[in-house]
Order: C-alpha cells, then sequence, then structure tokens
C-alpha cells in the first residue's frame, strides 16, 4: 500500500492536481492512488500540500483560462515595477506602462471555436460555397489540382516551372 511520502514529489501532486483539474471525484482519485477513500481524507488532513494538490476546482479553472485566452485576444496594458539604483546609492522604484497588442493566434481560436459557423475552416461543417476545391471534387470525383498553379504543392510548382523552361 503507497505511503503519504510516496505522493509528496512534485511529479505526483502534479498528478493529483491534473486528476482533480479533469473532473475526477476524490473516490476516484483515490483509487488511482491505490488506497481507500478514507485514507485520502487523512492524507488530506495530514497535508496541506496534497490539501491544496486536490483544491483545484475544474470549472473556476476553465473560467481562468477563458479570460486569459480573451484578455489575450484583445490585448492588454502589463505594468513592470523595477527598482533603480543611482550612483549616489539612491533606490528608486520605477513603474514603467507597456502595451501589449492582441495576439492573432488568440484571436482566430477564439474565433473558429465561439463561432466556427463563420470564422471555421470548414473542417465541422459544409463547406462554403466558393470553396474551389470543393467544386472541382464535385465535378469529377477527385480534384485535380495540379493544373492549377495556386493549388499545386511548392514542390510540384518547381519541377513544372523547370520542366516549362
Amino acid at each position: 500500500m503507497p505511503k503519504i511520502e510516496d505522493w509528496l514529489t512534485e511529479a505526483r501532486l502534479t498528478k493529483l492536481t491534473g486528476w482533480r483539474r479533469e473532473g475526477r471525484s476524490e473516490e476516484e482519485i483515490a483509487e488511482e492512488m491505490g488506497i481507500s477513500a478514507r485514507a485520502l481524507a487523512r492524507w488530506k488532513k495530514r497535508s496541506e500540500v496534497i490539501r491544496r494538490a486536490l483544491e483545484v476546482d475544474p470549472e473556476a479553472v476553465d473560467f481562468q483560462v477563458e479570460n486569459a485566452l480573451l484578455r489575450k485576444a484583445l490585448g492588454y496594458e502589463s505594468v513592470e515595477k523595477r527598482v533603480e539604483v543611482s550612483a549616489k546609492g539612491e533606490r528608486k522604484e520605477v513603474e514603467t506602462t507597456k502595451q501589449v497588442g492582441p495576439d492573432m493566434s488568440a484571436i482566430s481560436l477564439w474565433l473558429k471555436k465561439r463561432k466556427g459557423d463563420k470564422w471555421g475552416d470548414g473542417a465541422a461543417g459544409p463547406k462554403p460555397e466558393n470553396n474551389l476545391l470543393h467544386l472541382l471534387d464535385e465535378e469529377g470525383g477527385e480534384a485535380d489540382t495540379d493544373a492549377i498553379p495556386e493549388l499545386q504543392s511548392p514542390a510540384a510548382a518547381d519541377a513544372d516551372l523547370v520542366a516549362a523552361e
């Protein structure tokens, strides 16, 4: 049977937090650990580290991540504080406000997940009417993109260019 000391390593505490973040109950976590639910309750009383590892609220974490993604997508201000020491040894705290611009990857992810019908890549739903590959596919089964330079792979386009010369 495992001992509490076995679960006080960083790797094992990370597992506990991860299982809790996945939404597993303490009974399920105890089973994964190879102990009873009562033993886990005793361990939580004995060890603040284990108790904190299991305090994760999966729903709260989801909201935190969503808020961080939104903040990154919209851009934000960041205040940096540093201490400068003059030649005379005088210490002065200096604050600098920096603007962090919107992140295109965060914007793209947000729009694809929240408004997939309008901003998605078409993988989950119907393809847009103006999708050339879709139209070619409907014409004759397999889409023949070799004749269209813009749709060729770079290697095939280079080979065609060399052959034409």
